[in-house]
């Protein structure tokens, strides 16, 4: 057997080579101190023989005395009855892990099912059972189910670790506690974030690590690190960029721990509905020096983002949320960078004939003005008024169709109409497609069905008319181009974005004094969640 070390460039030397007979067992103490920057330990096992097995292994830590720390699982659901008892299952083997999971919270936000009343609800572990409380409440979204659950938490003090998830993840029980055992051992409180993997494509991690781009207030991951990374066609030998130690600046709540004694320092998640919420939450743990670290080998399995749509009533909460975290932290005077690139996708999305999207973003701007309070008394109406907002234009009409029925033009590939070389090229293709949409009326009826994969502005901008096909739900987009549309959104997202560059100072000033209040438990406890009804 030999160990093996790396360096965060990838570099590996042997620090250790034992032979083993039959029956034999060992153990090594190794250093830690070389791994400030990056890098691994791991073993080979070479021998002649093929019927070589090895019994068991574990990688341990001296233990330092310090406190094993119990937790409190938070699960947010909504008309997900059946994807919500498979989480609790897992959670059931946690328990039997021993893995000092003391309580299990499950707010409820839906109508149309009960997650107490599915007929699997009795087949739970017994001890998931006694520790559950199943939390009904009006429709808070990801921001108000999760921030509901912390304030019980905190409220009763009942742990020392608060573990959010999402109601449609895979556990892993072993990594789960591994997530536990590294809590306990740092020596400030830290948030500790699991790793994403896809739910089908199991070996393929989502993002090792992710921050926000303080020029433009956009997520997006660290510099240096692989999106959609497929562990099973890449070993550690051959990938120097997972030798690196990324630091993030927030980990998404799929799964995320945050120790008690930090929500009980930087309040709950600022009362958004859904989106951006867990960003925010980083940024904000970070300015009071709080690290977030998303740690390698605790880990969960999840939908793939590639099969979310963010152009849907979503697209509202996406720059909305976006817009108040930068304006709560940036330390730029003005959001220069934001408003620009959030202007460049607005004219990508109608370039798109996406009228609804914008449509959409441009009620988000104007909802910016609004006083900060206002956010805590939003609730399912604003949610039906996005979505009644959305209904009045073509491209929201999606039909839902069987595969075999729907013919996919397979003669058009991303080649017909491939993207600009270069920035100058760029933009003079946008400003030509622009000049015909603003000034050219449609001339084409023919609508032909191309994959979501070509919902871009360079590969259908030229186009009078679309449908987009969604393989996720079978569902079919249509997209016309309007003259009229185009430019009256061209108008009223310019005059916002105008707007909000200009009153940027002054709105930050108000979101700013405005935030301590609308994160305080107290405040929220008063005006989210003050009728409660659990079991």
């Amino acid at each position: 057997m030999t160990i093996y070390a790396s360096n965060e460039h990838g570099d590996a030397v042997s620090v250790l080579s034992r032979d083993a007979t039959n029956g034999s067992s060992f153990d090594e103490i190794l250093p830690l101190d070389e791994f400030r920057e990056g890098g691994w330990y791991w073993f080979d096992v070479v021998s002649p023989d093929p019927d070589v097995k090895i019994i068991d292994a574990k990688w341990q830590v001296e233990d330092d005395g310090a406190k094993q720390g119990a937790a409190t699982i938070v699960i947010t659901t909504h008309d997900r009855p059946e994807t919500c008892m498979d989480l609790l299952e897992g959670v059931g083997e946690v328990i039997g892990l021993g893995g000092r999971v003391e309580h299990i919270f499950v707010v409820d936000h839906g109508r149309q099912y009960s997650v107490a009343d599915n007929p699997r609800f009795g087949e739970l572990h017994p001890e998931v059972i006694r520790r559950l409380r199943v939390v009904k409440q009006r429709n808070l979204g990801g921001a108000g189910g999760f921030g509901r659950g912390m304030h019980e938490s905190i409220k009763e003090n009942l742990s020392d670790y608060v573990v959010l998830m999402d109601d449609d993840v895979a556990l892993d029980p072993e990594s789960f506690i591994r997530g536990l055992d590294f809590a306990d051992f740092c020596r400030e409180p830290t948030i500790v974030g699991a790793h994403m993997f896809e739910m089908s494509e199991p070996c393929v991690l989502s993002t090792f690590g992710e921050r926000v781009d303080r020029r433009d207030y956009m997520w997006d991951s660290v510099p240096g690190v692989v999106d959609s990374f497929d562990l099973s066609l890449n070993d550690l030998r051959r990938t120097p960029w997972l030798h690196r130690r990324f630091d993030v600046d927030y980990n998404a709540w799929w799964t995320c721990l945050i120790p008690a004694d930090v929500i009980r320092s930087v309040g709950l998640p600022l009362p958004v509905f859904i989106k951006w919420d867990d960003i925010e939450y980083g940024l904000r743990a970070g300015s009071h020096g709080i690290p977030t670290v998303s740690l390698p080998g605790f880990a969960v399995w999840h939908e793939s983002w590639r099969e979310k749509d963010a152009h849907d009533w979503q697209a509202y909460y996406l720059l909305r949320n976006r817009c108040i975290a930068a304006l709560i932290h940036s330390r730029h005077r003005r959001g220069t960078g934001l408003v620009l690139s959030n202007l460049a996708f607005d004219i990508e999305s109608l370039l798109c004939m996406r009228y609804s999207t914008a449509a959409l973003r441009r009620q988000a701007l104007i909802d910016l003005h609004r006083e900060p309070t206002d956010l805590l008394r939003e609730s399912d109406g604003k949610l039906a008024s996005l979505i009644s907002l959305r209904q009045g234009f073509l491209d929201s009409s999606e039909r839902t169709d069987h595969p075999e029925k729907i013919s996919i033009d397979t003669t058009l590939h991303l080649s017909d109409r491939t993207s600009p070389k270069g920035k100058v090229a760029t933009v003079l293709h946008m400003g030509a497609l622009i000049c015909r949409h603003a000034f050219r009326r449609r001339r084409h009826t023919v609508a032909p069905v191309l994959p979501v994969v070509m919902d871009e502005w360079q590969h259908i901008g030229h186009r009078d008319a679309v449908d987009i096909y969604f393989p996720y739900g079978n569902l079919v987009s249509r997209r016309r181009r309007s003259r009229s549309l185009f430019v009256k959104s061209v108008k009223g997202l310019l005059k916002e974005h105008v707007r909000l560059w200009w009153r940027w100072p002054e709105l930050a000033r108000r979101y700013q004094s405005s935030a301590s209040h609308l994160v305080s438990p107290d405040t929220q406890g008063m005006h989210l969640f003050g009728e409660k009804d659990s079991r």
